[in-house]
């Protein structure tokens, strides 16, 4: 593939990729990167971004293609100002511009959030006003450039430069095209080549009416005629050729500028002019957009009207503008890759060099990028609504197979369709093209082909023999609308019927019992190791005359030769066996990898030359591929399986083993030194006398240790939820990376999380979940219910809880409380009427036994017991005791005040006292001791 610049436009780019190409450098290539292309040899590494400055080509990845061949490719940098649908940063909005100079009017389309920032953007003549919405930055762009007589183009760094010609491209040629003796001379350099030349009038103009702004009869315009009509029609008059453009974006300010610029782009003849060369490098010369000098006066290549001397010769060559080149990258070119994160990756090591001519495309641009008008012409532009509809396909399809440029069998199919009407069954008038996707069945992942209107067939390429593919297509109109995916068809590729080629006789020796083959894997017609990529082996037949013809019979044995062979230069050798000691004549046949046969070699004589057993001093052999070794072997070099890339390889330091990258995974020394790892970066096993075992996951992250001095390291994962054992000890980590559980290798255990004894039945359980101190519990072998050891800690101190739960385990009743300077027991029946006693230790006020709740006995039953000391104010009050007794209290009570009062109790109940006081009142500091009792059940 090559590149191909344009002048104001997309162009392209493709390279193809060495098979060899790492896997994690292919996974880097993403869409939407950058690949620049450097004249010479450099290091990306220490230039970095400024390589895009120093390229002389960069593009923008949209395509990659990593199946059999691997491939990239994608569009100019133009592509960040729009594609060719004017897919990109589309004006939403109207942006009104008035009386703007041209910079100033290009920053404005360029805004501040664009990929592509203003570089150099030269004064013209002239200010614009006009009015861009519902189009990308690009074509707003281009419209303003084409107004006010401006180029634009995107540089390697993403710098927009834009003004007239004479400041962005050469206008006084520096290169003179000729047909031979082109060179060096004093201003001027000189290229030789093959030239055509197409001239035409087929566009010539002498008036445009340009309909600008505006409906029915409002619509404005503009017109501008020819100066000079050189032509006549058949009556002698000047002819008269108007073209109708339609702008309704233009203004009408605009209108008459609008359709002189048109005019003048039809008022002359259409030179176009193509030269190719093999052996020129022409960058240096001129770039695309450049003015050059062409002469060759035999192609009617010349003008009058010009006269230059070169090379001590007076000539008269016509000027005319390099608008599109094409040249292939070759190995003596840097290429490298900039991934989206601002890396480089340097892939000159990779890439196919290619060879070829470079093509220069000199005269006018391409009809297809002046259409002088996107838009319908009449009464006025209207929208088109129209659909196209459903295509349906023309069946059968065709398929056939072909040789691709690398030697392998690739498979095409001819797919027919029939000319659909709109949807609502007018005909298609306005036809733009087609779309055909396809897929391997059943499709999900499609590739897209284009088609133009008119035509009826498209020849689907690179598809691999014998696989079915799923094919649907649908029409696209001028306006962009798209009709329906038609109905699936699925087609079967044709199998690979393409024989190899011809091989070339191979090299033989011959023993009493066997004949041993060489065969350097090329093709009859010449050359080693250029036979079809797709070979599988070679079959080796033995005749008695060289005129013989190969058939079962004469089959001897099998050969492998396979593509990796021939890449790496490896000859096929085998030997088959053969006890006839007469003259013999070999000939072997090409099979590929789909069974198909070639054509048998020449024959190769041979006798019995090779000695079976003998003693020899000194032996030189091309392949040693059977039989047994009995005796020792010095090895002075090395075996191995291949020069390079993936291969085995035995010599005096030991056994190594390399992968197809030439990475060394595998080493034995004979020093007792070794290591193995299945890959270098990675989820990857590696076993070394140095470091012991290591694991790594897919991140790189190493999660299995074993060192050879005794240490180790097991872990899950890096972070996050994981276990972890080495020499310190256990541990294990929750989701939140939090540390759960700590087990350390002096003894110490650190458990963070509930503990069971068992899931169900008896089972202790420490650190039940939902609690909210620590605590123990201890169940029973059925049921809910359990006993239970808490602590409920305080800020200053700490105590003790024994107790039991009530049935479900939602509540408890039970409980023996030790604290600091208390003992109490405590149980709650579930009635509300709660007994308790507590041993207190403290002052002479605080000492002592409390007792509160029901007390039990043979004689009294339901008798209980309270007392208590409240503080009092007033001459009257109630007091409350601590719980309800089930019957009526009969209360004792005594005031504790500073002076004798008269006092008495004057009512009772379950759970209170009345009382009363002669005067003076309780202060409130005066206090009330009582103590009530019952002691029978009424």
């Amino acid at each position: 593939m090559t590149v191909n610049e344009q002048l104001m436009g997309l162009g392209s780019w493709g390279i193809t990729l060495d098979e060899r190409t790492p896997r994690e450098i292919l996974d880097r290539l993403a869409y939407f990167g950058h690949v620049a292309i450097v004249p010479g040899r450099v290091n990306p590494a220490e230039y970095n971004d400024a390589l895009l400055a120093m390229a002389r080509y960069v593009g923008v990845v949209t395509k990659r293609e990593f199946d059999d061949v691997k491939r990239i490719g994608g569009q100019g940098m133009a592509l960040w100002l729009g594609d060719s649908d004017d897919k990109g940063e589309v004006f939403e909005s109207p942006v009104n511009i008035t009386g703007q100079t041209f910079p100033s009017a290009i920053s404005i389309l360029l805004g501040s959030s664009t990929a592509v920032v203003a570089g150099t953007l030269y004064s013209a003549a002239g200010a614009y006003s006009g009015q861009h919405v519902w189009q990308s930055r690009g074509k707003a762009i281009d419209y303003v450039c084409q107004t006010m007589n401006c180029e634009w183009r995107v540089n390697g760094n993403a710098t927009l430069d834009a003004g007239p010609i004479a400041n962005l491209f050469v206008t006084s040629p520096t290169c003179v095209v000729v047909r031979k003796d082109a060179g060096k001379d004093l201003m001027l350099t000189g290229l030789t080549g093959d030239m055509t030349l197409s001239r035409d009038v087929e566009d010539f103009t002498t008036r445009v009416v340009l309909l600008a702004e505006g409906e029915g009869e409002s619509t404005a315009t503009g017109s501008a005629n020819i100066i000079s009509n050189p032509y006549l029609d058949i009556r002698g008059n000047p002819i008269k050729r108007v073209r109708l453009v339609s702008e309704s974006a233009t203004s009408t300010g605009n209108a008459d500028t609008r359709a002189q610029l048109q005019l003048n782009r039809f008022t002359g003849t259409r030179n176009a002019l193509k030269l190719s060369a093999q052996n020129f490098e022409f960058d240096g010369s001129f770039k695309t957009g450049d003015y050059v000098w062409v002469y060759d006066p035999d192609a009617g290549l010349f003008d009058t009207s010009q006269e230059i001397t070169f090379r001590g010769q007076r000539i008269n060559p016509i000027k005319l503008r390099v608008v599109e080149t094409s040249w292939p990258v070759t190995d003596q070119m840097t290429v490298a890759y900039r991934h989206q994160d601002g890396s480089w990756i340097n892939l000159t090591d990779f890439f196919d060099p290619e060879e070829g001519s470079t093509s220069i495309g000199v005269g006018e641009l391409s009809r297809s990028l002046t259409n002088a008008g996107t838009e319908p012409v009449g009464p006025r532009p209207i929208p088109d609504t129209t659909v196209p509809g459903t295509v349906t396909w023309d069946l059968p399809f065709t398929t056939g197979v072909y040789l691709d440029a690398l030697g392998f069998t690739k498979a095409r199919i001819l797919v027919s369709w029939l000319l659909p009407l709109n949807v609502d069954g007018s005909t298609v008038l306005d036809g733009s093209h087609y779309e055909i996707r396809y897929g391997i069945s059943p499709a999900t992942d499609w590739q897209i082909e284009f088609a133009p209107w008119g035509t009826f067939q498209a020849n689907i390429l690179d598809l691999s023999p014998g696989v079915d593919y799923d094919f649907q297509i649908r029409a696209v109109d001028l306006a962009g609308n798209q009709g329906a995916w038609s109905a699936t068809e699925t087609a079967t590729a044709n199998p690979d019927t393409i024989p190899p080629s011809t091989p070339a006789a191979p090299t033989v020796a011959a023993s009493l019992i066997a004949i041993q083959i060489t065969h350097q894997l090329g093709k009859a017609s010449g050359g080693t190791f250029n036979l079809e990529l797709d070979l599988d082996h070679l079959e080796v037949h033995v005749g008695a005359t060289s005129g013989f013809t190969p058939d079962s019979t004469t089959l001897r044995g099998k050969v492998a030769a396979n593509a990796g062979m021939m890449q790496a230069n490896i000859a096929a050798v085998g030997t088959v066996p053969e006890s006839n000691t007469s003259l013999r004549q070999v000939k072997v046949i090409a099979v590929d990898q789909a069974g198909n046969r070639s054509s048998a070699s020449a024959a190769a004589s041979v006798t019995a030359l090779l000695i079976d057993d003998a003693h020899i001093t000194d032996l030189t052999v091309s392949k040693v591929t059977a039989g047994t070794i009995s005796a020792n072997w010095l090895i002075g070099a090395s075996i191995r399986t291949a020069s390079s890339g993936q291969r085995v390889e035995l010599n005096t330091s030991g056994l190594q083993m390399f992968n197809s990258a030439n990475t060394l995974l595998v080493s034995l020394a004979p020093t007792g030194v070794f290591f193995l790892r299945s890959a270098t970066t990675g989820a990857r096993i590696d076993i070394s006398t140095v470091t012991g075992l290591e694991l790594y996951n897919s991140g790189g992250t190493r999660t299995v240790s074993l060192d050879v001095d005794g240490t180790f390291e097991l872990r899950s994962a890096a972070s996050g939820a994981r276990i972890q054992l080495d020499g310190t000890g256990f541990q294990a980590f929750n989701g939140s990376g939090v540390q759960t559980v700590n087990i350390t290798s002096s003894g110490t255990a650190t458990i963070i999380g509930e503990i069971r004894s068992a899931d169900t039945g008896r089972r202790a359980v420490f650190n039940p979940s939902g609690a909210g101190n620590p605590e123990i519990r201890f169940y029973p072998q059925t049921g809910t219910k359990y006993a239970y050891v808490t602590s409920p800690l305080s800020v200053d101190q700490s105590e003790l809880d024994i107790g039991m739960s009530v049935a479900g385990g939602n509540g408890r009743r039970g409980a023996l409380y030790l604290g600091s300077g208390f003992c109490m027991l405590e149980n709650d029946g579930g009635t509300g009427k709660t007994a308790a006693i507590a041993l207190v230790s403290g002052n002479d006020a605080q000492s002592g036994v409390i007792l509160r709740g029901y007390m039990r006995s043979d004689q009294y039953d339901d008798a209980s017991f309270t007392a208590g000391s409240p503080l009092v104010s007033g001459t009257s009050g109630t007091i409350t005791y601590p719980l309800i007794h089930a019957y009526q209290m009969y209360p004792v009570a005594t005031p504790r005040a500073g002076n004798a009062v008269p006092f008495s109790v004057n009512g009772w109940g379950d759970n209170y006292f009345t009382w009363l006081n002669g005067g003076p009142g309780f202060s409130g500091s005066d206090r009330i001791t009582y103590w009530s009792v019952r002691l029978w059940n009424p």
